[in-house]
């Protein structure tokens, strides 16, 4: 099967997976005014120097009013509004509000709005935003799946330092019904590449090996590949296990992988 889970067509909200409280963004206010220890006596000041600019304040601000933290009332709307403006200068922050939209927890779910604010998290160069957008793209969630928009994002991710984007550009380069975008022998040089990675060689490694070779005709690579596959798979894993073995199959019938028939 596709190397990472993300790449299966199910639907957007139960597919994505980022977590997000805690956020991944470093938000601490200076020591001089500490709100962490009495936000509510020095909130006027707080807000003051949110207001004038200060990112960590703005970002600190949010996540209060969100959570509903710090004696803060929660307040949605207010702590959007300081999210909103911290992510001005902070392509993580985008990348924050995003989560947020998708998980429905802390805000509304808005499948809309997280895809919004994960592109423009993606486009000021954010990578955790990028591998949500490939994610996306490659879901389906959209009706089908839109490969050259997956690409293009894995494509970022990976260039950003993402190795299991890289391992997704293998899949879907080697397995896109658009004959376009379809590229078998680009997905073989990167399937090597991850395999010439340290700690890769897993079984989905060599599953997206034997798709690559599939897709350039090479159908005795392709078995080989799909053999060791089967060998490393995690014991009782049926589901995964009938997958792979039909795949297997096919490659014994000199037939590539198309999305579809997964």
């Amino acid at each position: 099967m596709p190397a990472v889970m993300t790449l299966k067509k199910v639907v957007f909200g139960a597919m994505f997976g980022l977590a997000v409280i805690g956020y991944g963004a470093s938000a601490h206010a200076s020591v001089t005014t500490s709100p962490e220890n009495h936000l509510l006596s020095t909130l006027n000041y707080v807000e003051l120097e949110a207001e004038q600019g200060d990112k960590n304040m703005q970002l600190f601000l949010g996540r209060a009013y969100l959570e509903g933290t710090n004696g803060l009332r929660a307040d949605p709307m207010k702590g959007l509004y300081w999210l909103e403006k911290a992510s001005v200068d902070m392509p993580e922050v985008k990348t924050m509000i995003g989560d947020l939209y998708k998980l429905g927890e802390l805000l509304p779910r808005d499948y809309d709005l997280a895809i919004h604010w994960y592109t423009e998290g993606a486009k000021a160069g954010d990578v955790s935003a990028m591998i949500e957008l490939g994610a996306y793209y490659a879901s389906g969630a959209t009706g089908s799946v839109d490969c050259e928009n997956a690409i293009k994002w894995f494509n970022e991710a990976s260039n950003g330092g993402s190795l299991d984007s890289k391992r997704n550009l293998v899949w879907l380069y080697a397995t896109c019904e658009d004959s376009r975008l379809r590229d078998g022998q680009r997905a073989l040089k990167l399937a090597k590449q991850v395999l010439h990675r340290q700690g890769t060689g897993d079984a989905g490694d060599y599953d997206n090996l034997a798709a690559a070779y599939a897709a350039c005709g090479q159908f005795r690579q392709a078995i080989e590949a799909q053999e060791v596959a089967i060998e490393k798979l995690e014991e009782n894993n049926t589901q995964r296990y009938a997958k792979f073995e039909n795949r297997l199959k096919m490659y014994q019938r000199n037939q590539t992988v198309y999305m579809a028939s997964l």
